[in-house]
């Protein structure tokens, strides 16, 4: 947002652009702390699952749960691959099962996920599936590159 900012787009085109509020537009642009660097290493395909559990796991506790545990501590490190993907298919299906029961009311509903750390409160309901599975379509896109740069050098087999 910052570098739209600074490439002349007002506030509401970048609202716009990004499918949120005009004042969540301006809260990021308010912030004054440490932006990360330009140069950020390539994440791992197990950061970016990691991201995505913990995405559903805090999506479902704040729209179906108790909505009170932090979303940001809800995911235990895994120890091996195999338990990591487990729990991870395993938090998916709980949010697909969970949203399959939603009624048209619920989702029109405005702040039925209250996800503290997004504009879920701020939306109606329809837009967080929608939006979450964008999320999960460019994650397990960035997954998929990943693996077939492993296979293509060095650390893989064909």
């Amino acid at each position: 947002m910052a570098r739209q900012a600074a490439g002349g787009m007002t506030v509401v085109e970048i609202a716009g652009d990004w499918k949120v509020r005009v004042e969540r537009v301006e809260e990021v642009l308010a912030h004054s702390g440490t932006p990360e660097p330009d140069d950020t290493p390539v994440t791992t395909i197990a950061s970016r699952l990691a991201h995505l559990h913990g995405d559903f796991a805090g999506r479902w506790e704040w729209t179906f749960g108790g909505r009170r545990r932090d979303p940001r501590t809800l995911v235990d490190f895994a120890p091996d691959a195999a338990s990591a993907l487990d729990a991870f298919w395993t938090s998916i299906d709980r949010w697909r099962d969970s949203v399959a029961t939603v009624t048209d009311a619920q989702l029109d509903t405005v702040g039925f996920s209250r996800h503290p750390y997004g504009s879920d409160p701020h939306d109606p309901h329809a837009a967080v599936p929608a939006g979450f599975t964008l999320e999960f379509i460019h994650h397990m896109a960035e997954i998929a590159l990943l693996r077939d740069l492993y296979r293509a050098g060095s650390g893989g087999s064909r």
